[in-house]
Protein backbone atom coordinates (compact mmCIF):
# COMPACT_ATOMS: atom_id res chain seq x y z
CA UNK A 1 0.00 0.00 0.00
CA UNK A 2 1.39 3.38 -0.99
CA UNK A 3 -0.54 6.53 -0.18
CA UNK A 4 0.32 10.13 -1.03
CA UNK A 5 -0.47 12.94 1.40
CA UNK A 6 -0.42 16.66 0.71
CA UNK A 7 1.55 18.51 3.40
CA UNK A 8 0.22 22.03 3.79
CA UNK A 9 3.27 23.30 5.70
CA UNK A 10 5.66 22.22 2.95
CA UNK A 11 3.26 22.58 0.02
CA UNK A 12 4.40 19.18 -1.25
CA UNK A 13 3.18 15.63 -1.44
CA UNK A 14 4.77 12.87 0.62
CA UNK A 15 4.62 9.11 0.16
CA UNK A 16 3.55 6.82 3.00
CA UNK A 17 5.53 3.59 2.74
CA UNK A 18 4.05 0.17 3.65
CA UNK A 19 6.45 -0.29 6.60
CA UNK A 20 5.47 3.10 8.00
CA UNK A 21 1.79 2.21 7.71
CA UNK A 22 2.40 -1.09 9.55
CA UNK A 23 4.08 0.81 12.40
CA UNK A 24 1.15 3.26 12.54
CA UNK A 25 -1.26 0.35 12.97
CA UNK A 26 0.91 -1.06 15.78
CA UNK A 27 0.84 2.36 17.49
CA UNK A 28 -2.90 2.93 17.09
CA UNK A 29 -2.54 5.86 14.68
CA UNK A 30 -5.07 6.04 11.85
CA UNK A 31 -4.73 7.37 8.31
CA UNK A 32 -7.18 10.12 9.34
CA UNK A 33 -4.92 11.07 12.28
CA UNK A 34 -1.94 11.34 9.93
CA UNK A 35 -3.95 13.24 7.32
CA UNK A 36 -5.09 15.74 9.97
CA UNK A 37 -1.49 16.24 11.14
CA UNK A 38 -0.06 16.74 7.66
CA UNK A 39 -2.83 18.92 6.25
CA UNK A 40 -3.25 21.21 9.25
CA UNK A 41 -1.85 24.73 9.08
CA UNK A 42 -1.52 24.65 12.88
CA UNK A 43 1.06 21.82 12.83
CA UNK A 44 4.73 22.79 13.13
CA UNK A 45 7.60 21.62 10.93
CA UNK A 46 11.24 21.64 12.08
CA UNK A 47 14.35 20.62 10.14
CA UNK A 48 16.37 18.24 12.32
CA UNK A 49 20.17 18.10 12.42
CA UNK A 50 20.07 14.79 10.49
CA UNK A 51 18.29 16.50 7.58
CA UNK A 52 14.91 14.97 8.28
CA UNK A 53 11.77 17.04 8.79
CA UNK A 54 9.77 16.64 12.01
CA UNK A 55 6.09 17.64 11.84
CA UNK A 56 4.05 17.75 15.04
CA UNK A 57 0.64 18.89 16.22
CA UNK A 58 1.33 18.24 19.91
CA UNK A 59 -0.28 14.78 19.76
CA UNK A 60 1.30 13.01 16.80
CA UNK A 61 4.73 13.34 15.19
CA UNK A 62 5.69 12.43 11.62
CA UNK A 63 9.31 12.23 10.49
CA UNK A 64 9.90 12.87 6.78
CA UNK A 65 12.93 12.31 4.58
CA UNK A 66 13.61 14.28 1.41
CA UNK A 67 15.41 12.34 -1.30
CA UNK A 68 16.12 12.84 -4.97
CA UNK A 69 12.99 10.81 -5.77
CA UNK A 70 10.62 12.70 -3.48
CA UNK A 71 9.46 13.13 0.09
CA UNK A 72 8.87 10.04 2.23
CA UNK A 73 7.11 9.58 5.57
CA UNK A 74 9.72 7.62 7.54
CA UNK A 75 7.82 7.06 10.80
CA UNK A 76 4.83 8.27 12.77
CA UNK A 77 4.43 8.11 16.54
CA UNK A 78 2.56 9.69 19.42
CA UNK A 79 4.14 12.77 21.02
CA UNK A 80 6.03 11.83 24.19
CA UNK A 81 6.18 8.12 23.32
CA UNK A 82 9.18 6.15 22.17
CA UNK A 83 9.32 5.26 18.47
CA UNK A 84 9.96 1.61 19.37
Amino acid sequence: MQVNFYIELLQREALLMPHTYDRMVERGISIDDLKELLESKSSTAVMQSNGRIRISNGKIVAILQLSFRGLYIVTVFREGKSRD
